[in-house]
C-alpha cells in the first residue's frame, strides 16, 4: 500500500479534526503533483460507508479511479458517465456534466457518508450545487463534502465560500519545491515589441483574439521558437496558446525549424490526442503546444519545460499551466518556464516572478530555491549588521495571509535515480537497490538486494511509483546516498571503488573519476551482473 506523506497525514488529520468542530464542507489545497487523490482516498477509508467523486472531465474520472485502485486495491469502483451507470458501487466516480440531467441526478442513492469534490474551484457553479443540494451536502446532517483543489480561487472572483465554510488544510508550491516534493523552477521572459497593457479585458482577463492578434503583430511564434532554441535544448514541453489557431501556427514554426512538434484542441478527436500525448510521453514528440486543453487532468512528469505563450490574469489559470511542470521525475533537476509578456511590464500579468515577488531576470540564471535562499541570507546579515531582527509575515501566494511563509535557508536536495535504457530507474540506498519499472499492469516498485528481491508495491502509475520509492529510501536512511549534490560525490573515487569498477570490466579515467561517478557506475555494473 501506498504510505501517506507527512503532509498528508496532517491534512487528513485536519479534515478530521474540521468535522469533529462541526465543519460538515472542508476545503484542502495541494499543489498539483503532491498527491490529493492520495488524500482524499485517505479519508474514504477512514470515514467508511459509500463514497462519492464528482469530476467535471472525463480524464480527471479514470484517472481517480487509478489512483483510487493504487491506494485501495479492493476497492469497489464505479463511474457514472455517458453510457456507464454502475451509481450501485461503493465508491462512485460520477461526471458533472451527466449528473447535470435530472434522470440521472434521480438515479443516485442518497445515503453517500462522503462526497468529495475534485478541482474544487469549480464547486461555485450551479451545475454542482444542484448535485450538493439534491444530495443533502448542505445540511447539517447530510454527507460531508471535501473538496479539494491546488488553486483555491476562481479567476472570476466568485468566492468558494458558497460552497465551503473553511480551508482547513493548506499547502503552498513554494512550500513543496523547498521540501523537494516538487521541481525547482528557473524562468526567463520572451519580450515582444508590443505593449499588453493595450489589451482589453472581458471576465477579469484578456480577450484571447486580441492577444493573437498583438502575438501574430509582434512575430510571436518565430520568437518563441528562437527562444527556445538558446535557452530550453532538448526539454520536453508543453506550450500553452490563446487560440487554436495559434497553437497549430506556433507547432508548424517549430516543425519548422526541425523540432518535433504537434498540436491539439478542443475538437481534437479523443484517439488522435492519446496518440499525441503518447508520442510526447515517449519522447518521439518533443513539444505540444495546445489551447485550453491540458491546463488540468494531464499528468505527464517528464514535462520539464513550459512557455506560456497566452498572457493572462489570471492566477488561477496561471498556476494550473506552470503546474504541468513541476512534477518530479528521474534526471529532472528543474522545470523551465517561459513567460511571454511585452515591453512594458503590466502589473496585473502572471508571471513566474510576479508569482512569487521577485524581479523579472531573477530566476534566469538561478532556481526559485536557490535565489530565495541567497535573499533570506542577505537580509538575515543585513539585520545582524543593524544589531536587530526585524520579523515580516509575507504570503508568496496572497491565499492565506494568516499563514506566514518560512522560507528554508538552505537548498533541499534532489533526488539522483540512475536511468537504464530498457526504460527501468535504479536508485542506490545502501540497503539494495530500488528498481522502478513498467509492466502491463501499470509502474512497480522493486528493492533488489544481495540475498532476495521483493516486490514492494505493483499496479502504480509513474508518478506514483517514483514518489514511492524516493519516500521509501528516506525511510531507509539513504537521504546522502540519493542526494546528487552530497559532498561525497565529488571526492576522488577510492582504490576499493576502482578495484570493483576493474573487476566488472567497467571503462574509466582513473586520474579524474569522483566517487560519485565510481558509485554510479558500480550500481549499474551490479545490476546488469545481477539481472536486476
Amino acid at each position: 500500500m501506498i504510505s501517506l506523506r507527512p503532509y498528508q497525514v496532517e491534512a487528513a488529520e485536519a479534515v478530521e479534526q474540521a468535522v469533529t468542530r462541526g465543519v460538515r464542507r472542508p476545503l484542502v489545497a495541494l499543489p498539483t503533483g503532491t498527491g490529493k487523490t492520495v488524500l482524499f482516498a485517505e479519508m474514504i477509508k477512514r470515514r467508511r460507508g459509500r463514497s462519492l467523486i464528482l469530476a467535471h472531465r472525463d480524464e480527471l474520472l479514470r484517472q481517480a479511479g487509478e489512483k483510487i485502485k493504487s491506494c485501495m486495491p479492493d476497492a469497489d469502483i464505479g463511474y457514472v458517465k455517458a453510457e456507464e451507470d454502475d451509481h450501485n458501487k461503493q465508491i462512485v466516480i460520477a461526471s458533472v456534466q451527466t449528473l447535470g440531467r435530472e434522470n440521472r441526478l434521480a438515479r443516485l442513492w442518497n445515503d453517500y457518508e462522503t462526497i468529495v469534490v475534485d478541482e474544487a474551484h469549480h464547486a461555485a457553479a450551479e451545475s454542482y450545487r444542484r448535485i450538493l443540494q439534491k444530495l443533502d451536502g448542505f445540511t447539517k446532517h447530510g454527507p460531508v463534502v471535501l473538496g479539494v483543489t491546488a488553486t483555491p480561487e476562481r479567476g472570476d472572483k466568485i468566492g468558494l465560500d458558497c460552497v465551503f465554510q473553511e480551508i482547513v488544510y493548506q499547502r503552498t508550491m513554494l512550500d513543496m519545491i523547498n521540501e523537494d516534493y516538487l521541481a525547482d523552477l528557473t524562468a526567463i521572459e520572451i519580450k515582444l515589441k508590443v505593449d499588453f497593457n493595450a489589451l482589453h479585458t472581458r471576465a477579469g482577463d484578456y480577450i484571447d483574439s486580441e492577444v493573437e492578434a498583438f502575438m501574430r503583430h509582434a512575430d510571436a511564434p518565430q520568437h518563441i521558437v528562437e527562444a527556445f532554441r538558446e535557452h530550453a535544448g532538448d526539454r520536453q514541453t508543453l506550450i500553452f496558446t490563446p487560440t487554436v489557431a495559434m497553437a497549430h501556427d506556433i507547432a508548424g514554426k517549430f516543425v519548422d525549424a526541425g523540432y518535433r512538434a504537434e498540436a491539439l484542441d478542443g475538437t481534437t478527436p479523443t484517439d488522435t490526442r492519446r496518440a499525441i500525448l503518447a508520442r510526447l510521453k515517449s519522447t518521439e514528440t518533443q513539444i505540444v503546444c495546445n489551447c485550453g486543453v491540458l491546463t488540468e487532468g494531464f499528468d505527464e512528469p517528464s514535462i520539464s519545460c513550459i512557455v506560456v505563450a497566452r498572457p493572462t490574469k489570471s492566477k488561477v489559470l496561471y498556476i494550473q499551466m506552470i503546474g504541468r511542470g513541476t512534477r518530479k521525475y528521474p534526471g529532472k533537476k528543474d522545470c523551465l518556464i517561459m513567460d511571454v509578456v511585452g515591453v512594458h511590464h503590466s502589473h496585473d500579468l502572471q508571471t513566474v516572478t510576479n508569482l512569487f515577488g521577485l524581479p523579472p531576470a531573477a530566476l534566469k540564471q538561478k532556481t526559485l530555491t536557490d535565489y530565495l535562499a541567497e535573499r533570506e541570507a542577505r537580509l538575515a546579515a543585513e539585520q545582524e549588521a543593524r544589531g536587530k531582527l526585524i520579523a515580516q509575515k509575507v504570503d508568496l501566494f496572497g491565499v492565506l495571509p494568516q499563514t506566514p511563509q518560512k522560507l528554508e535557508a538552505v537548498k533541499k536536495s534532489r533526488v539522483h535515480w540512475l536511468p537504464k535504457q530498457d526504460g527501468r530507474f535504479l536508485l542506490s540506498t545502501g540497503q539494495g537497490l530500488l528498481v522502478v519499472s513498467e509492466t502491463r499492469a501499470g509502474w512497480k516498485v522493486e528493492m533488489n538486494a544481495k540475498d532476495y528481491k521483493e516486490t514492494l508495491i505493483e499496479h502504480l502509475t509513474q508518478e506514483f511509483a517514483i514518489g514511492f520509492a524516493e519516500d521509501h529510501a528516506r525511510e531507509l536512511g539513504a537521504g546522502s546516498l540519493i542526494d546528487p549534490n552530497a559532498a561525497w560525490r565529488n571526492a576522488p573515487a577510492s582504490p576499493k571503488q576502482k578495484d570493483t569498477l576493474k573487476k566488472f570490466r567497467v571503462a574509466f579515467d582513473e586520474s579524474k573519476i569522483t566517487k560519485g561517478e565510481a558509485s554510479d557506475l558500480m550500481t549499474l555494473a551490479i545490476a546488469d551482473f545481477r539481472k536486476w
